[in-house]
């Protein structure tokens, strides 16, 4: 459950929290944040709508210490969640669901074809990412952090292709992620 590694944050207490997409709340009730928000259509979250409606709705001012996407995880939506997220995180940005396990968890119902971000990022970006191996590949992004526009090309990059590129890339322990936040500066 990725609430476990996002209250490793060093003073996770003193910080707001945006979550999007919430499912069932599980994750968003565990969470130790000062402030929680979250979005979600299913008419159980703070705010209800689409995440996109939600960023509408907020100003520049608005700030959140942790932003955790975990919406829709269609390439549009997240590039599109991530790239509103930037403009509001402080501290760290977190996607869940980057790395699909098998082709299987490439339908849009589980991971679909978020992984496309996740080697677009790796492969051209230079901002501190820390992809899990585990929990779906939940991939952590240090801010600063700046908005995307992926080339046309990576969304054509096949599930096959990202696995081969995926082999050599570093994927981050649960021990090395709670280390990471726990020397978090404040």
């Amino acid at each position: 459950m990725s609430s476990i590694i996002i209250n490793n944050l060093k003073n996770i207490e003193k910080y707001s929290y945006l979550e999007l997409g919430i499912n069932d709340n599980i994750n968003f009730n565990q969470i130790k944040a000062r402030t929680k928000v979250s979005v979600d259509t299913n008419g159980q979250a703070t705010f209800n709508g689409t995440t996109d409606e939600y960023f509408a709705s907020i100003t520049p001012a608005d700030k959140f210490d942790i932003i955790f996407i975990d919406a829709c995880h269609d390439y549009e939506f997240v590039l599109r969640d991530f790239n509103n997220a930037v403009l509001h995180a402080t501290k760290w940005i977190l996607l869940h669901d980057m790395i699909p396990p098998s082709l299987k968890h490439t339908r849009t119902k589980f991971c679909s074809d978020s992984y496309k971000i996740l080697y677009y990022m790796l492969d051209e970006q230079h901002f501190e990412i820390y992809p899990m191996d585990n929990n779906f590949g939940l991939t952590l992004i240090k801010v600063p952090a700046i908005q995307i526009y992926p080339p046309d090309l990576y969304k054509d990059i096949t599930y096959a292709e990202f696995v081969e590129f995926m082999a050599s890339a570093k994927l981050y322990s649960d021990a090395e992620i709670i280390n990471i936040l726990g020397n978090e500066n404040v």
